[in-house]
């Protein structure tokens, strides 16, 4: 509004200039043919009061119907346009502040979500490596048990083996005994020998 004041001022300055100068040049105009004279009647002295109010009505005038009029539209029109664009600066800072609100929230979710599959992943491991130790545990237990059964296999083996080398050589023995002395023995009581001296050879 105070713009429309300025432009006001300045309108009025420059009629006032203006005037000024039509009436100076009135004068100079009157000085070079005379006071009375044959002159224009604008330009004859005794015309200036006339002159002058005539001025100051036109002016008036106009200065009323720009005051009541156009300056009021205008006015109206850049305070419309004022208004309009503070509240575009307005939105323009509204939006800017939820959008850093919303950049703000997302990463705080992409963080939280970080942390997040960082636990995760964590958890997974140390449920893999738990999972691994017992099955591991499993199968160490289980292969102790299978190679128990296989000795205990093997043991029995080699005790019926060694049952059936005593037999072996026990009917040898007796078979020898009968061919080189001509006696006949027992084979029961050929093992039992073959036996004590399979014994006393393990123990030796």
């Amino acid at each position: 509004m105070k713009n429309f004041g300025y432009s006001l001022a300045a309108f009025t300055l420059a009629l006032t200039v203006m005037a000024g100068e039509v009436m100076a040049a009135g004068g100079a105009h009157g000085a070079e043919h005379g006071s009375g004279g044959g002159g224009l009647p604008q330009l004859d002295p005794t015309w200036y009061p006339s002159q002058i109010f005539w001025l100051l009505a036109v002016f008036g005038t106009l200065y009323f119907i720009f005051a009541k009029t156009v300056l009021p539209q205008i006015s109206a029109t850049l305070e419309n346009r004022h208004s309009h664009i503070q509240n575009d600066l307005d939105s323009a800072q509204t939006l800017k502040d939820q959008a850093e609100e919303i950049h703000a929230a997302y990463e705080k979710i992409l963080n939280e979500a970080r942390e997040k599959a960082n636990q995760i992943f964590a958890d997974v491991e140390e449920s893999l490596k738990d999972d691994a130790a017992k099955k591991t545990e499993t199968f160490r237990l289980r292969m102790q048990v299978e190679i128990e059964k296989a000795e205990k296999r093997i043991e029995k083996s080699k005790k019926e083996a060694m049952e059936q080398m005593n037999t072996i050589a026990a009917e040898m023995a007796s078979e020898a005994a009968k061919k080189i002395v001509g006696i006949s023995t027992d084979l029961d009581k050929a093992k039992d020998v073959v036996k004590d001296l399979s014994d006393k050879a393990k123990a030796a």
